[in-house]
């Protein structure tokens, strides 16, 4: 290895030279050999010695004005957690919406003892301490894998069969969804796939359209086709001809596109959660790959056009032939599956759209098993907190509007469960497992109004109840196996510093779910905390009425215990709907596309309609003639178009619905795609397309026929 550093993520009280207070949350202690390995750029300061001297710090160019109102802060001072004076040695650009590694600030490594603990260096386990390593040139990541887990297991002993180790390219890390607690969240490339395969159809539909358009106005160049040819004019120059057209099409679209990205990046990005770069414009493969697609689609939406214009021959054309017979049959063929093809992309569109609205209205309107309304969620960031817990729950309890406080040591979203081993015992068996668990305070059944199926809850200030009891949830009596678990007794290592925790189950809560609902509910131990550093946040649950009001007096009350560290808090019910942030953006990405899907479609069919009743102008006037009323015509001229929505309808059910079904499979609660979504969809993309088409048939019908019959 050529170069190794380590960062540590941690969260710090901030206080500027005019006393003001911050929490942030994007501190990063780090290496002095940071900005060797990475290439961010310095403003101020000097990269090889900016993180060489104890209490350094390196501020982001955002952060540096929010402090201090300037970039050019070398040499000032803030002071992190009420005690320790940091100097600033540098100001960071602007980092890269990319990157993997985000920070507001930089402080050198040897200062984390000071901030964290002594501890942090010599324990296997927490704090999260990422390791960043460049290999030399000839270096083979496999071989070093394959080292890994002796040098591990030399170190830490048998610990080891706890975790495992290797190394992970940088850049695979944000689109491996497996990896959970990175610096930056990571990414599905499904959605990167989504969107590409959302603008590649609606590029197809505009490619049809284009294709659609240029065949029905092929007679209206037929003549122009026919002089050509009569003057000299090869079919391969005619052809190069109408290809240059379509070309020169797609460049001015893209033009206009260009301009008006500029406008639509703020909507891109509201809708996506995604901010594009605009320096990525600039990116030779970018551009290389932007120049192709635009050749690529002007010769696809042109190439059937062209061939089909160059291929008339001249005598026909000056006879009214152009475009009859057996060719002018197959247009009509290519044209008519076109409009299936264009319909049927529609149809899935809005089938998925549905399906994923049904599926977000499911989950959000799920009982979770408690009620997460009205509940505030206040971090503890601060051992004070922790050691005077029962004060301060006893002070925010008397604040008014405040119904009751309990504690928590994690929400599974966060870093998942504790899991700790245990053993089990009772109705003559006995077994070890691993268990998830939630360390608690005693009220934190009620507060959450959780119900009890059997057993009882905990009992206020207990001491028996605090170090020997325990509550499971019906999932873990089903599978601990116990038809009564009440009485069972079970041994909880590794959850104290000191022996086990022993004890007996004395209640089941009813499963709640406290993760999203891709994850099926997991047998769980519930148990008060036998250690203050457990205790992660505190839980209020307000009353109905004025929480704002409430609000301000819990920071208030706050501010009288810790006066140095802010008040933050988050609702429980926003931080559950923010678990399904990327279905919900998904389904508005789908909702747009579906609308811009009919919309081209509409205008595509719109055309088409208009040609087809141009040429039957002299049959509408005869029929009228002949007694044809106004709805007779109407229908005549739209069946055709009706039936062929109804193929796209029958083509489009089967692949929306494998594709959703697909989708739904990575929930562990999910609806059933009713036959309703299908028939609505259809029935939507029926209508649309008949308004479509009435316009127009509706204006021939009411033409006056002896027009209809002068009409050449």
């Amino acid at each position: 290895m050529e170069t190794i550093i380590r960062l540590i993520p941690y969260s710090v009280v901030v206080k500027v030279e005019n006393g003001q207070l911050f929490q942030e949350d994007k501190l990063l202690f780090v290496d002095t050999a940071f900005f060797d390995l990475f290439s961010f750029e310095l403003l101020h300061g000097d990269r090889n010695t900016a993180l060489l001297e104890p209490f350094s710090l390196v501020l982001t160019q955002e952060l540096a004005m929010k402090y201090f109102g300037s970039v050019d802060v070398v040499g000032r001072f803030l002071t992190l957690e009420a005690k320790h004076v940091f100097k600033v040695t540098g100001v960071v650009a602007e980092i890269p919406k990319a990157s993997s590694i985000n920070f507001s600030m930089l402080a050198t490594i040897n200062s984390a003892p000071d901030i964290i603990g002594s501890w942090i260096f010599h324990h296997w386990y927490h704090p999260p301490i990422y390791t960043f390593v460049r290999l030399k040139p000839n270096a083979s990541s496999e071989e070093i894998n394959a080292q890994i887990p002796a040098f591990t297991k030399a170190r830490i002993g048998e610990r080891q069969a706890y975790r495992s180790y290797s190394l992970q390219s940088l850049t695979a890390i944000h689109f491996t969804p497996e990896l959970t607690n990175e610096l930056v969240p990571t990414t599905s490339p499904v959605y990167m796939y989504t969107l590409s395969a959302l603008a590649a159809l609606i590029l197809t539909l505009a490619c049809i359209n284009f294709t659609n358009l240029a065949t029905v106005r092929s007679l209206a160049r037929a003549k122009e086709v026919g002089l050509r040819k009569v003057v000299g004019a090869e079919r391969q120059e005619l052809i190069r001809q109408f290809l240059s057209e379509s070309t020169m099409y797609v460049i001015i679209a893209f033009v206009i596109a260009l301009v008006a990205l500029e406008f639509l990046l703020p909507f891109f990005t509201s809708l996506t959660g995604k901010e594009l770069d605009h320096s990525l414009l600039r990116n030779p493969y970018l551009i290389l790959t932007l120049i192709a697609l635009l050749f690529g689609v002007g010769v696809v939406a042109g190439v059937y056009p062209a061939f089909v214009l160059s291929n008339f021959q001249p005598i026909r054309i000056f006879r009214g032939e152009a475009g009859s017979s057996g060719s002018n049959k197959r247009g009509i063929r290519l044209r008519s599956a076109l409009v299936v093809v264009q319909f049927a992309i529609s149809i899935t569109l809005i089938v998925s759209t549905a399906v994923i609205y049904s599926q977000l209205s499911f989950i959000q309107d799920k009982n979770l098993g408690f009620n997460k309304e009205q509940v505030v969620v206040v971090p503890v960031r601060d051992e004070t907190i922790q050691q005077n817990f029962l004060r301060v729950k006893t002070s925010l309890q008397a604040v008014p509007g405040v119904s009751s406080v309990t504690a928590l040591s994690n929400f599974p979203w966060e870093r998942g469960f504790y899991d700790f081993p245990m053993k089990v015992e009772g109705m003559g068996k006995e077994f070890e497992t691993d268990a998830p668990t939630l360390l608690v305070d005693e009220d934190f059944l009620r507060t959450l109004g959780m119900e009890i199926s059997v057993g009882r809850d905990f009992l206020k200030n207990s001491s028996a109840d605090a170090n020997e009891a325990f509550i499971i949830n019906a999932t873990a009596a089903k599978k601990f196996g116990f038809e009564n678990p009440v009485g069972m007794k079970l041994t909880m290592n590794s959850v104290s510093s000191g022996n086990p925790k022993k004890g007996e189950v004395i209640g089941v809560v009813k499963d709640f779910h406290f993760q999203s609902l891709y994850h099926e509910v997991e047998p769980l131990v519930i148990t008060i905390s036998p250690e203050i550093y457990y205790i992660d946040n505190v839980v209020v649950r307000l009353k109905t009425e004025h929480i704002s009001e409430t609000l301000s007096l819990l920071e208030a009350q706050w501010h009288n215990i810790v006066p140095d560290r802010p008040f933050e808090f988050f609702f429980l019910d926003q931080a559950f709907n923010n678990l399904y942030r990327s279905e919900t953006q998904l389904a508005s990405i789908f909702n747009t596309f579906s609308l811009l899907a009919v919309v081209i479609g509409c205008l595509g069919l719109f055309g088409l309609a208009s040609f087809t009743i141009q040429q039957r102008t002299k049959e509408i006037g005869i029929r009228k003639v002949m007694g044809a009323s106004v709805a007779g015509v109407v229908v005549l001229l739209s069946k055709d178009f009706i039936m062929l929505v109804l193929i796209a309808n029958i083509l489009a059910w089967p692949i929306a619905y494998y594709a959703m079904s697909a989708w739904l499979q990575d929930f562990a609660y999910r609806v059933d795609m009713s036959w309703w979504i299908f028939a609505g969809a259809g029935g939507l993309a029926l209508f649309i397309a008949l308004l479509t088409v009435s316009i127009q048939a509706v204006r021939a019908a009411l033409a006056n026929p002896v027009e209809a019959l002068r009409y050449e």
